[in-house]
């Protein structure tokens, strides 16, 4: 900071150096060179608002800046006097700069354009200082706003840029028109000429300062959007601006914020549910209200034989450990297949092929799962047999429930029809029996059915014919009665 009050005050010293060489004439400057006591009065000033004023300023800064050594989350009096260090520290400036206006524009009575050019350089000087203090704590202010919330009334847009004029239009003016009230010559052109010059000059170099304070916080906000717009929701632009660009900044922040627990919540949708398409669904127009769709689909059902008295005996953390193991084939083989499971239900499972998305072979993938399953448990370390049974037929798909709560789901004869052939199955050797129209639906399936009658099934009137899965030992057979058929 050091640095900087050196560069902004030297900046200082040579604006008076212009004031004197251009507006006024030679022979004046070279007068009041001349004079030792302003020389002597000079560095008595500088050596008493040096030993007055640094430790001052340092005092205040460390105070304000005590917490980054410390690592702790700075309190709100810190903030506040982290804030105001600038202007602090710009004040302090000022008031020595005014000061020595007034006290070289007593020594030198006769010459008062003294004290002119001394309080204009002040001006210049304290500006500059305002704006590289500013740029400077902005890795301070991020630090200090990152768990804290903005000024709601800070404006920043409108004083940087009005300072930025003072400094390259305003000061450069009023100079030229003040300089007829206290030099008895005139601007002849030349001198006029390089005024005019050095102020455009000037103030080209302060305005694109004041552009680049600006556009600097604008693009990393814009590079913030571009990567939010090309899905990388990990966004956090640092905020180190207390005014509208804090604010904004913070708006994208809130914005990537919001768009990660959207993402989040639509990942713990998808494992819930199981599948990743079903959340765009619901998003898309999954409304309780509308009617479903019509498809034909096969549905497979498994359920647990024995599991009423497994639970009674077990210790419950057992119970769970067990269904765990349970559902996790379950699941591996429904989604090898390209199925979906569309509810668990105590110890059972609803699975289905062919809904919500598109499936022309759903009859062939609920078959082939059918069959893996019971190997599957066989080999796992899973308890309790197991029922399959799998049914095809039309079906309403949609969305079932209310406003409030809904979910998708199946509506048809065929989930009835698929749940009492899996109970009925636990009692065959192979543990799966699969409808009619599923079997049918499969000319030349990958494992062998064949037909285990006509089964009565609660809740209907007429029996349902139904075919069952060939036992291992009679597979072989089966294949090579194949082989011969298709040669």
């Amino acid at each position: 900071m050091a640095l900087l009050q050196l560069a902004a005050n030297g900046l200082g010293v040579v604006v008076v150096l212009l004031y004197f060489t251009l507006l006024f004439p030679e022979s004046a400057t070279e007068e009041l060179s001349s004079i030792d006591l302003n020389l002597t009065v000079f560095g008595v000033y500088l050596i008493v608002m040096l030993v007055l004023g640094l430790p001052l300023n340092a005092l205040v800064l460390r105070r304000a800046v005590v917490w980054v050594r410390n690592g702790t989350p700075p309190t709100d009096r810190q903030r506040r006097l982290l804030f105001s260090l600038p202007a602090f520290e710009t004040l302090s400036a000022l008031v020595s700069w005014f000061g020595a206006a007034v006290l070289f524009g007593f020594v030198n009575r006769d010459v008062q354009r003294i004290s002119v050019g001394i309080a204009l350089a002040g001006v210049v000087t304290c500006t500059l200082l305002y704006q590289l203090l500013e740029g400077h704590f902005r890795p301070i202010y991020a630090l200090a706003l990152a768990h804290a919330d903005l000024p709601a009334d800070r404006r920043e847009i409108f004083p940087r840029l009005m300072l930025a004029w003072m400094l390259g239009s305003a000061v450069p003016l009023v100079a030229i028109g003040l300089s007829p009230l206290i030099s008895p010559e005139p601007l002849d052109p030349g001198r006029l000429a390089w005024i005019a010059l050095i102020g455009a000059l000037a103030g080209g170099l302060v305005m694109m300062v004041a552009i680049v304070s600006v556009s600097r916080p604008i693009n990393r906000i814009r590079e913030g959007l571009s990567r939010i717009e090309q899905g990388d929701a990990d966004v956090r632009i640092p905020i180190d601006d207390l005014g509208e660009l804090g604010r904004l900044a913070e708006g994208v922040n809130d914005l990537a914020a919001g768009i990660r627990e959207r993402e989040t919540l639509r990942e713990l949708f998808e494992r819930q549910v199981g599948m990743a398409g079903l959340a765009d669904l619901a998003l898309e127009g999954g409304e309780p209200t509308r009617l479903g769709e019509r498809r034909e689909v096969t549905v497979l059902f498994v359920d647990l034989q024995g599991y009423t008295r497994f639970a009674e005996q077990q210790d419950p953390a057992d119970v769970v450990a067990m269904l765990n193991r349970f559902f996790r084939i379950v699941v591996a083989v429904v989604n090898r297949e390209g199925g979906w499971i569309n509810k668990f239900e105590g110890d059972a499972a609803l699975c289905l092929f062919g809904a919500p998305q598109d499936q022309p072979d759903h009859a062939l993938r609920a078959l082939r799962a059918a069959a893996a399953m019971p190997r599957e448990l066989a080999r796992s370390a899973v308890e309790l047999r197991a029922g399959v049974g799998v049914a095809t037929g039309e079906v309403v798909a949609g969305f079932v429930g209310t406003s409030e709560r809904f979910e998708y789901t199946v509506i048809g004869d065929v989930v009835n029809l698929a749940a009492r052939l899996c109970d009925a199955a636990k009692e065959e050797r192979s543990g799966v029996l699969a409808s009619e129209a599923t079997v049918s639906e499969v000319p030349v399936p990958d494992d062998p059915w064949e037909f285990a009658g006509r089964l009565a099934i609660k809740g209907r009137r007429e029996r349902a014919a139904a075919y069952r899965l060939v036992p291992d030992r009679r597979r072989s057979r089966w294949r090579a009665g194949l082989r011969s058929g298709r040669a």
